[in-house]
């Protein structure tokens, strides 16, 4: 992995297609900060031109990794909102998915099927009894998925070294995506705002999207969002 490769696959992060990464890419991509981060030490002096473009280079490698994990997620909750509504079998281009992003995809559409059937079923087909054992199924699918979610940590670390030098475990954190994001579905349309990611986001009723967990757990306060599931990677 190279800083020309990273920005190929942010490029093509763009469209709203799911594309295949390349095996075992967040495990590259970690290798590349880190061998980043060691060249950077070796420079006796920091304040050098090479330190500087190295920092640059650096920090352009962590903003691009987080932003495709961001695009990527935002499409498989999208889908997942799409399918759980959806009689017509799910797209294709699910088969591009990670394991762990399968894992928020199979989350994220159990809990809106429950959500469905608990909330909006009764009003579409009032006259109809509710099969309560499909009820608890889809229950039960959705407390799967939640151990599934959980279950992220173990696909990703599989990728990812996990020996880390304790100067470095500073510089690790402020990048650790995994663990700074919700997907919650938005109950009432917001205003655009400003996130703790510095990035802006405007969205409506019944969106379901992915957010940094402190905005995330607000909304949720606030009655403005429904959680429902959480992204973590706990080290």
């Amino acid at each position: 992995m190279d800083r020309n490769e990273l920005k190929s696959i942010l490029r093509e992060e763009n469209s709203s297609a799911l594309r295949g990464l390349p095996h075992g890419f967040y495990g590259l991509v970690d290798k590349y900060i880190h061998e980043l981060e060691g060249e950077i030490r070796q420079i006796s002096n920091q304040r050098s031109p090479e330190s500087k473009i190295l920092e640059d280079e650096l920090q352009s490698a962590i903003n691009d990794v987080e932003t495709i994990f961001i695009r990527r997620i935002r499409k498989i909750t999208s889908r997942a909102t799409s399918n759980a509504f959806s009689s017509s079998s799910p797209k294709q281009d699910l088969d591009k998915l990670l394991p762990a992003e399968q894992k928020v995809y199979e989350a994220t559409l159990s809990a809106i099927q429950v959500a469905r059937g608990e909330l909006l079923e009764p009003i579409l087909d009032p006259t109809a009894s509710y099969n309560a054992e499909k009820v608890e199924t889809a229950k039960t699918r959705t407390r799967e998925g939640g151990n599934a979610a959980k279950e992220i940590e173990r696909t990703t670390a599989a990728e990812i070294p996990t020996e880390i030098e304790d100067g470095e475990k500073s510089e690790i954190a402020k990048r650790n995506i995994n663990e700074e994001y919700f997907v919650v579905r938005i109950l009432k349309d917001l205003p655009t705002f400003n996130a703790v990611d510095k990035r802006n986001y405007t969205t409506h009723a019944e969106d379901v999207v992915v957010l940094p967990a402190m905005n995330a757990n607000v909304l949720v306060k606030r009655g403005a969002a429904h959680l429902i599931t959480k992204i973590t990677n706990s080290n």
